[in-house]
């Protein structure tokens, strides 16, 4: 049985990615192609990053078809000027902003789901909250998915996220079965990790919408309830006395994962697990603890929900901003792990406040920005490499680099909001941290309202990354990067000469950009020169 539905609504209707101008077409005739002032615009508007600190203004475009794309190509490739994708807008950096073109893939939202094959085909528009609650009427989730509603299927996939799911089934590109890309020539292709599109696949997938523009994409879905029963998570959390007890529990067992890489019947059955860490400096010190959480079906056990799985509590909002001042975070978390973490038994939430914890944070930013409150937003993510044949000095390294993150923290007055970390299966994904190899991935989260503050994190974590690289480590691409262009070109070099000469195949004249790329990666992504108008 397949489902069919756009914008999370059913439908009968073509997906929007086919329907072109049907509507213009006269009976007995071709349709007519759209002409470019049919598409929708917003001239000159204003976009930012989800952190605040990014911002562009620029053309965004609207099309509603794959037709209405390739018009904006030739567009862009008659002007010279250059295109930037864009949909959910949650890319903490420079990844979805251009000063130039940025073409919003809001209208791609079909959602199909295959219950028998345990396949799903989405739009590139379709947020993960939508996809997520048609999965869970049926009984099924997604292996792995981000910690926002509002993020989108293109915008995930292009930079092969990680979720807590992570720890035990890896990265979104794991379960990714095929794409359809668009090129810049107005090629429309299927891509597929086992054909002769696979070298263009697996750049795809992490590559930050720097190849094409992703329309749909296929994933394998996993089935946990029988269809039309609440699903829950049940989430068991213990303490940890120390760096090396957390890094250690962090090492799922071998029959937690699947026995080989996807796409084959040993999914049948196999449920995903979260396993994963969290630290948080309070006014007694850093306190840490393990939680893992399994997906449990119907009501038989009683909500016992986490604060921070609520988004919409009362209490979330003043806390999201009052944690914006260290020495009050401190006060905050010490009342937090004395009074509401009780480990004693397993915490009972509902599966989408579960799953989406982020939208209490994206709900306290966009009050605040009401008022007139900056929130600025600083993630930065590293992956500190775990080789199994030496486990010991594998943990060894994790717990210096966490050990420097403490340093850092208590030196300099500033420490993480939060931090978490979990352990990641390694992957052949062109630009992702974990490519070729297993690892640690650690992610600190700042939140402040002042740009000096933001600088002084900048050095700080540039200061990480050098010392992420010391051990073998890199920067992961999805989130914030500060780092400089000699350490990045390190930890990138086994991926970046691959990945240019993709570039250069798809995108020939260099028309699209991606001012983050371009900006980390200044030797090999720089600008291409732009001819004049006509």
């Amino acid at each position: 049985m397949v489902a069919r539905f756009i914008g999370g609504a059913p439908s009968g209707s073509p997906r929007e990615d086919e329907r072109g101008s049907a509507g213009l077409a006269h009976v007995g005739e071709a349709p007519l192609a759209p002409r470019i002032d049919e598409i929708r615009r917003r001239p000159l508007f204003s976009l930012q990053g989800y952190s605040g600190l990014q911002r562009s203004c620029g053309d965004v475009y609207f099309p509603a078809s794959v037709e209405e794309l390739r018009v904006l190509f030739r567009m862009a490739k008659r002007t010279g000027r250059r295109i930037t994708f864009r949909a959910g807008g949650q890319s903490f950096d420079g990844q979805a902003l251009n000063d130039d073109i940025v073409i919003s893939m809001h209208h791609f939202r079909s959602i199909e789901i295959d219950t028998q094959r345990a396949r799903m085909t989405v739009g590139a528009g379709a947020t993960w909250g939508a996809i997520a609650r048609e999965l869970a009427a049926r009984g099924f989730v997604p292996y792995t998915v981000v910690s926002t509603s509002h993020a989108t299927a293109g915008g995930t996939v292009s930079g092969d996220c990680l979720s807590r799911f992570s720890g035990i089934a890896s990265k979104e590109g794991h379960y990714v079965e095929r794409l359809s890309l668009l090129r810049l020539d107005g090629q429309l292709l299927s891509l597929s990790p086992d054909d002769a599109t696979s070298a263009l696949f697996h750049a795809v997938i992490g590559g930050l919408g720097y190849l094409g523009a992703v329309i749909d994409v296929t994933y394998r879905i996993a089935r946990v309830a029988p269809a039309g029963t609440p699903i829950r998570v049940v989430t068991q959390a213990t303490r940890c006395t120390s760096l090396e007890e957390l890094a250690t529990a962090l090492l799922p067992r071998p029959e937690q994962l699947l026995p080989s890489e996807g796409g084959t019947a040993l999914e049948d059955g196999w449920i995903p697990e979260a396993l994963f860490s969290i630290a948080f400096h309070t006014l007694e010190g850093t306190k840490g603890m393990v939680l893992r959480s399994r997906y449990v079906p119907g009501t038989s056990h009683e909500l016992r929900p986490l604060l921070i799985h609520r988004p919409r509590h009362v209490l979330r909002v003043p806390i999201e901003w009052l944690m914006r001042a260290s020495v009050v975070s401190r006060g905050l978390w010490t009342l937090i792990d004395r009074f509401l973490f009780d480990v004693s038994r397993p915490y009972v939430d509902e599966l989408m406040g579960y799953l989406f914890f982020m939208d209490g944070n994206v709900r306290a930013k966009r009050i605040a920005q009401t008022f007139g409150m900056p929130m600025l937003t600083l993630q930065q993510a590293f992956m500190i490499p775990y080789d199994p044949r030496a486990p010991e000095d594998s943990l060894r390294r994790l717990v210096d680099f966490l050990g420097k993150v403490d340093e850092i923290a208590t030196r300099d007055g500033i420490p993480p909001l939060l931090l978490d970390v979990l352990h990641i299966q390694g992957d052949q994904f062109l630009l992702s941290a974990n490519h070729g190899t297993d690892g640690f991935a650690v992610t600190l989260a700042f939140e402040v309202s002042e740009e000096e503050s933001a600088h002084r994190l900048r050095l700080r974590l540039s200061e990480l990354s050098a010392r992420a690289l010391e051990l073998g480590g890199r920067v992961y691409l999805v989130k914030n990067v500060h780092a400089t262009a000699e350490h990045l070109q390190a930890m990138y070099a086994h991926a970046l000469p691959e990945f240019v000469r993709l570039k250069r195949l798809v995108d020939p004249d260099g028309l699209l950009r991606n001012e983050f790329l371009e900006r980390v990666f200044p030797a090999h992504f720089g600008p291409a020169p732009r001819p004049a108008s006509p």
